[in-house]
């Protein structure tokens, strides 16, 4: 046996031992909102869910004053995600939790999006090879199928925006013997809810582990487009990104680099790929390492 194999196998032994003792599990952190730039661990709450389930990707609602968090919950029992909802109190204190999409594939990233009134969700279903688009028929907890905006693609973290007079589409793209992390490709439409979106001649537009993925909703800050993006450098979503987008065209796309928000140094949060603020929040996700005893 070489020294590599060696290796290999101690540290397979140690992961298993450890996780008989720790579980390392996604979970939901908030704060009123605070602006990307400022944002720090010592200002956010952690929402920790119970033990056999983590919870992921939070997008933000609020309805009738109230904040709702629309997530990623997976039961380790079944590692098949599915939409959540929580509704938080003034305190930003769990008040409701429930179950308001499941399919027999793997959801996640539920994205969510008004348009002419109506509110609609975007969930990742790679898993199903198509970008599904559902409309909220009674909130939060009823969603019905539309329509899916694309067939045979494996999308991952879809993300809309509004801008210059189009609507574009932002998906990393799983393609056959690569990763889901490295390549983003973006789509354009005059319509949000159209079936024959453009692809973008630039197209992937970014490639590269430390920026690729969608991290959250592209949002304004001091009148420029920031978008969150995954650093999976180190590790799957270890830290999350912020880009400012300088062009955006039909023809044309380039961002650059602002600011990273990382975990602490030397301590149990070990990563985090999800940010959005908006209506008066601030929410992000963190993998927490527990002690199970």
């Amino acid at each position: 046996m070489n020294n590599s194999f060696l290796a290999h196998l101690f540290q397979r032994i140690q992961k298993k031992v450890r996780s008989f003792f720790v579980l390392d599990q996604w979970e939901i952190l908030v704060a009123s909102e605070i602006s990307y730039n400022v944002l720090s661990w010592e200002k956010l709450k952690h929402l920790t869910p119970p033990m056999d389930r983590f919870w992921a990707d939070p997008f933000i609602w609020m309805y009738n004053g109230s904040h709702y968090l629309f997530i990623e919950e997976l039961l380790f029992s079944t590692h098949r995600g599915r939409i959540a909802c929580l509704q938080l109190d003034q305190n930003l204190n769990i008040i409701s939790n429930q179950v308001v999409l499941e399919r027999p594939y793997h959801l996640s990233y539920p994205f969510l999006f008004e348009h002419e009134g109506q509110l609609y969700m975007i969930p990742e279903t790679g898993k199903n090879n198509a970008i599904e688009l559902y409309r909220c028929t009674r909130f939060p907890d009823q969603w019905e199928f539309e329509k899916a905006l694309m067939k045979n693609i494996r999308a991952v973290d879809t993300t809309l925006l509004e801008a210059n007079g189009k609507w574009w589409l932002f998906a990393n793209i799983h393609e056959e013997g690569g990763s889901s992390w490295d390549t983003l490709h973006l789509y354009y439409s005059d319509d949000p809810l159209a079936d024959n979106w453009t692809a973008h001649p630039q197209n992937p537009i970014v490639k590269d582990i430390r920026s690729a993925r969608p991290a959250g909703r592209i949002f304004l800050h001091n009148g420029q487009w920031i978008r969150p993006s995954q650093d999976c450098s180190t590790r799957y979503g270890y830290a999350v990104n912020f880009n400012q987008i300088v062009t955006l065209t039909e023809t044309n796309y380039a961002e650059v680099h602002l600011h990273t928000f990382e975990p602490p140094a030397k301590s149990n949060i070990l990563a985090t790929h999800t940010y959005n603020s908006l209506m008066g929040l601030t929410v992000v996700d963190a993998i927490q390492r527990r002690r199970k005893f």
